[in-house]
């Protein structure tokens, strides 16, 4: 499932095609590319408003693989030079805000990411119940099993991942209404807060305020198992690496400028 959102309300676009460029491409061994099982982010399409995926929680846990440009894609964080991507200063203020996530939102598990001249692309995991265990294995986030508490309530537990000791169960939050349970962290709200601190840091640097730094819109697909996961990370690993035929590179034959 893949989704396009906004500064309001998040939007969702489903049925969205590959670019050309990753349709055609075939492996050594004559099969199609992996890139095919997925909805791997296409500026030419994934512009487009759509509703909210209906009843999906984005607070109940998941693994999500994010794509967000600058504004008016400008090429503000570094230079590829050989398929490999230099970060200048704005370029390492950036990377230093992903790796500070963790500290903002606790349970929060950071996984492959990769900036570029002028997007980036992220994977991030959010432990809750709508996480699968195999999924919450291969990123090191831990399980969250459901209990029932003395008034038969279900509460979250955590079990294993980096948050805790493999096969021990610890205590839930007490953090949070007694009623509603601890506060549970959204897709959203990280997203936001990476845009809102990256463009304060960067706008810093420049000597600037009030300008942004990232576009409005950004393009979330939801990681459904380990086999995914591990499609999308070649994809932002190796993405430095087909700069020269990415549509976001304004000096690539394949650009599209639709913002």
């Amino acid at each position: 499932m893949h989704s396009l959102r906004g500064r309001g309300r998040g939007q969702v676009g489903v049925g969205l095609a590959l670019p050309s460029s990753m349709t055609a491409h075939r492996s050594g061994d004559g099969e199609p590319s992996p890139y095919r099982r997925i909805m791997v982010y296409d500026p030419r399409l994934h512009h487009r408003r759509s509703i909210r995926l209906r009843g999906y929680d984005y607070a109940g846990g998941g693994a999500y693989f994010i794509t967000i440009c600058t504004e008016a894609k400008k090429c503000l964080f570094g230079e590829i030079i050989g398929g490999e991507m230099f970060l200048n200063e704005a370029g390492r203020l950036v990377q230093k805000t992903w790796d500070s996530l963790p500290g903002r939102f606790r349970a929060l598990v950071l996984d492959a990411f990769q900036i570029m001249p002028n997007h980036l692309h992220g994977v991030f995991v959010l432990p809750g119940p709508g996480l699968e265990p195999a999924l919450a294995k291969a990123t090191g986030a831990p399980v969250i099993q459901p209990y029932e508490d003395r008034r038969g309530r279900a509460c979250p537990t955590l079990v294993g991942g980096r948050h805790g000791r493999q096969g021990a169960a610890s205590r839930p939050p007490t953090s949070g209404n007694a009623t509603s349970g601890p506060p549970r962290t959204s897709m959203g709200e990280v997203v936001g807060a990476f845009k809102s601190i990256s463009t304060i840091a960067v706008n810093k640097l420049l000597s600037r305020m009030g300008t942004r730094l990232l576009h409005e819109n950004f393009y979330e697909h939801i990681v459904r198992d380990v086999d995914e996961l591990e499609i999308i990370r070649d994809y932002i690993i190796h993405n430095p690496q087909r700069w020269l035929e990415d549509p976001e590179n304004p000096e690539s034959p394949t650009y599209t400028d639709w913002m």
